[in-house]
């Protein structure tokens, strides 16, 4: 058990989650909740941005949620191995995040900012500063982190969709550029695999770029295309990096209307938009698929079922439910289904939020509540050491607030009690009538980041060497590096390892002798 710090705000670990005892049988779909620890019973995962699997892998899921506002389901990624839904990241997390997957072990998400934008109201932290900022995930860690302080000349705009082809290829889109920005047009970032580039570009005037109207909804990779759903007409469009214009429209039938959910099996590409028309994308452009009628519900959520020639739609149902149905290219539409089941013994969760189908009869829906839904059998467990490492710690990016941050720590959990005082220590007691000097740290603040990132403000009344040592019964299980450090407020951040817990914190700050003459 860990020793409490004193001073020290009191925390919650992240709870990981086990599976519901429900296993969804093959052929149904079927509610499979994880269940909260410390409550004992099946829980909301609060609002769930999106959900999806890597193509292929049934046992290798990720959903992005904004929680629940508590420690029973945490804001952050959650994941899915094949036995159970867990809480995989407690960073990065947000509210109507996107996820892209970039290889076995490597991911983009969508996500909030990691800290609050100074100047702004806790109001506007939770609506307009949503959805601004980029985490890269690989090896069971986020590598970067990418953001722009809010209301600066290039904050990025909300973005509502993320892709990849490659991990050297992503792309990110989302709402248009401000007035302010050099050009007109939809918000983009490229990821080449070194750098992003926003196209079109905040600063640098690109009037080869034309700007087709309206926002983007949505991003798919097909067979070595990028297409596009757009807020307005043209609705669906083509991005091509290497052509000057970039953006260009795509053929589709003019009756079609509406901004569409976009989704690739590898081999059909499809388009459906709320109103329930449904598209296939071919040489030509996009085609019209004939459906014998509409899904009986305005659609809101898609996902293609791999080698299926089919797709699962999902919309609200009557009494804040879910309903589901599978549309084929031949045109077959199946009856829909309302989730929960009546033998789920629930109440109603919610409309589908988002649908992910990583081979065919394996699927997940997520409702608006964040409630989860299983379609298929048993899947083998995952046991790759990436999809299992607790993840608490998000790299500063341009967003964190101009003050000194220090990073993750080197490891020094073997490293024994600092042998002798300094230098400035023996130097006091030689001189044991000297007048005590008023401290020189003032206004000490600290709080606990995501479970284990130890942030600590303070205050110098003049320049100092400066170091924070974190130490368990006497040995120094974290430090920072020694800094040295200007009059003023200041700020530290120090991970802590769960399992070697500090009993108490050790802020060294030393004054830097004043030159003479």
């Amino acid at each position: 058990m860990r020793a409490p710090i004193a001073a020290l705000l009191a925390l919650t670990v992240a709870a990981v989650l086990g599976a519901s005892s429900a296993s969804a049988a093959e052929g149904e779909w079927r509610s499979e909740q994880p269940v909260a620890a410390g409550i004992g019973v099946p829980a909301p995962l609060g609002e769930v941005g999106d959900i999806t699997c890597r193509s292929g892998e049934p046992n290798r899921c990720l959903l992005i949620t904004a929680g629940t506002g508590d420690q029973s389901m945490p804001s952050g990624i959650y994941a899915f191995d094949g036995i159970g839904w867990y809480l995989y990241s407690s960073v990065c997390g947000g509210h109507k995040g996107r996820i892209a997957w970039a290889g076995p072990d490597e991911f983009w998400t969508v996500s909030d900012y990691a800290t609050k934008q100074e100047g702004f109201t806790e109001a506007e932290n939770r609506g307009e500063l949503q959805r601004r900022t980029l985490c890269h995930f690989k090896d069971g860690e986020v590598v970067s982190s990418y953001a722009e302080r809010f209301g600066s000349a290039e904050t990025y705009a909300q973005m509502n969709a993320a892709a990849c082809a490659t991990p050297a290829d992503c792309w990110f889109a989302g709402e248009r550029l401000p007035g302010t920005a050099a050009n007109a047009g939809a918000f983009h970032l490229r990821w080449d695999g070194a750098s992003l580039t926003a196209l079109p570009s905040f600063t640098q005037s690109q009037p080869e770029i034309a700007d087709l109207g309206g926002s983007v909804v949505d991003l798919a990779f097909h067979q070595g295309r990028l297409v596009e759903s757009a807020s307005q007409a043209p609705f669906l469009r083509e991005i091509v990096p290497g052509d000057p214009e970039v953006f260009h429209p795509l053929s589709a039938p003019a009756t079609s209307g509406g901004a569409f959910e976009l989704s690739s099996d590898g081999d059909h590409l499809w388009a459906v938009n709320g109103g329930g028309t449904a598209m296939l994308l071919g040489l030509s452009g996009f085609e019209t698929v004939a459906l014998e009628h509409g899904p009986g519900f305005t659609v809101g959520a898609l996902a293609a079922e791999p080698s299926g020639d089919a797709a699962w739609v999902g919309g609200a149902g009557p009494g804040s439910t879910a309903l589901l149905a599978r549309i084929q290219a031949n045109g077959t539409v199946g009856t829909p289904t309302s989730l929960p089941a009546a033998s789920d013994e629930i109440g109603p969760k919610g409309a589908a939020r988002a649908i992910t189908c990583p081979t065919q009869g394996q699927c997940w829906m997520v409702t608006g509540k964040g409630w989860l839904f299983h379609f298929g059998g048993p899947v083998p467990q995952n046991t790759d050491p990436a999809l299992h490492a607790l993840i608490t710690f998000r790299p500063p990016d341009n967003s964190t607030p101009s003050i000194t941050v220090v990073g993750v720590p080197e490891d020094n959990s073997g490293e024994e009690k600092e042998a002798g005082p300094p230098a400035e220590e023996v130097l006091e007691e030689k001189l044991p009538h000297r007048r005590k000097p008023r401290a020189l740290v003032v206004g000490v603040h600290q709080s606990i980041l995501h479970d284990t990132i130890l942030q600590l403000s303070f205050t110098l009344r003049a320049k100092a060497h400066v170091r924070l040592l974190a130490k368990r019964h006497g040995a120094v299980v974290a430090k920072t590096a020694r800094l040295t450090l200007s009059k003023g407020r200041h700020m530290l951040r120090l991970k802590l390892d769960p399992d070697r817990w500090p009993t108490a914190l050790d802020l060294q700050a030393h004054a830097v002798a004043r030159r003479q003459g």
